[in-house]
């Protein structure tokens, strides 16, 4: 597991539980070899999987910005 592959999967978790949506509901978060971006997957196959670039300097900020969007939109509240 990469740094990348490992903050997208805690900040994932960490969001998906701020929806009030249980953990298990993603599946995988994996960065396939050589990519810029990580790929989270879920339990449910009719929710297709979300891409996370890799930031470009902004750091922590920017990805968690990312995540919490793209989850919000496949999870409303």
């Amino acid at each position: 597991m990469t740094d990348f592959e490992d903050r997208v999967r805690r900040m994932a978790l960490e969001t998906i539980r701020e929806l009030g949506r249980k953990p298990e509901e993603i599946a995988d978060v994996i960065e396939p070899p050589g990519a810029d971006y990580c790929v989270i997957t879920f339990a449910d196959p009719r929710h297709k999987p979300i891409e996370i670039p890799k930031p470009l300097g902004a750091g922590g900020s920017q990805e968690l910005d990312e995540i919490r969007r793209a989850l919000q939109y496949r999870f409303p509240m």
